[in-house]
């Protein structure tokens, strides 16, 4: 966050220099210039050169070179969150209580809902293309219904990838703000809905080829999700897909994994009450929701497998 707030990073892309150079172009004491490089350095984010710091090839390629990571979104996100909720840590574990409510909380402020909205974007920018590509449509004319869609970057990966698809966003007022400027941006106003309403009390309609639950079943218990699943067989029609993504603990695999894996179900009860579900706990809610065929992927981000699920309506 420092690093970016500073513009450390391209200024080294424009010019690399020494600590005292650096210190003067960005107008930061050199003794503090000296200790943040040489901590930049250790983590494999900048390296020297002849005594001239420059940036390094992972630098470039995932923080400048890298359009769908916008970096400064996610260190907002991630610092609001630290300040303002990871303090009720202990509490939380505690006691179960959260004196707060996570979406209010982000809700309650534009900027922040956009960063938060914006640091999703990131695995859909990585992840979108393979996903659209597994998950099969008709050739004609198809249907789409994104749940929770927020950023909706998933939508519009669909509709480009799939051009005689329709698709509709449902989600809050605030999480469609930043689908709005995407969606305008992608010239996809003719194709995708943008639907402002609360999941439950809304009327999903019925008929669609394909619903996408994306980075949703974390948030509910599993009665709440089989809820969830029932409506969602309900709006498909009859072979209709469901896909769903998530951090889905089991079928991963090497120990970087599992502890990110470990680390998100943390972050996830921390701060909303979340969790992440077994392989076989989706399987056997979908397949008593009326659903078959299940078939597991997964999806590489940030050289991490990410897991996510296609299964069929079939009554």
């Amino acid at each position: 966050s420092t690093t970016v707030q500073l513009n450390l990073f391209p200024a080294l892309e424009e010019q690399p220099g020494t600590a005292a150079e650096l210190a003067d172009r960005l107008n930061v004491q050199e003794r503090g210039m000296v200790a943040l490089l040489g901590a930049l350095e250790s983590i494999g984010y900048v390296e020297r050169r002849n005594g001239r710091y420059a940036n390094s090839k992972l630098t470039q390629k995932w923080l400048l070179d890298n359009e769908a990571f916008d970096t400064a979104s996610l260190l907002a996100y991630w610092d609001a969150a630290m300040r303002d909720l990871w303090s009720y840590a202990p509490q939380v574990l505690r006691t179960g209580e959260r004196p707060y409510d996570f979406y209010e909380w982000v809700e309650a402020d534009p900027d922040l809902a956009h960063s938060f909205q914006q640091t999703m974007v990131m695995p859909a920018n990585i992840i979108g293309q393979d996903i659209a590509k597994k998950v099969k449509l008709p050739d004609g004319p198809a249907r789409l219904l994104d749940v929770g869609g927020g950023h909706g970057m998933f939508s519009i990966i669909m509709c480009e990838h799939y051009p005689k698809l329709q698709a509709t966003i449902l989600d809050s007022h605030s999480a469609l703000q930043t689908a709005r400027q995407h969606v305008a941006k992608h010239n996809l106003q003719e194709r995708i809905t943008l639907q402002e309403a609360d999941l439950w009390a809304a009327d999903w309609g019925d008929g669609y080829d394909v619903i996408l639950l994306f980075n949703l079943l974390h948030h509910f218990d599993r009665q709440t999700n089989m809820q969830l699943l029932q409506k969602t067989a309900a709006a498909l029609k009859t072979g209709g897909t469901v896909a769903i993504l998530d951090q889905i603990e089991g079928k991963v695999r090497g120990s970087v994994t599992s502890a990110f894996m470990h680390l998100m179900a943390l972050q996830y009860y921390l701060f909303a009450n979340g969790r992440v579900f077994t392989h076989d706990e989706l399987s056997g809610m979908l397949t008593q929701a009326g659903f078959s065929a299940i078939q597991f992927h997964q999806s590489a981000f940030c050289h991490r497998p990410i897991p996510f699920l296609l299964s069929h309506r079939f009554g």
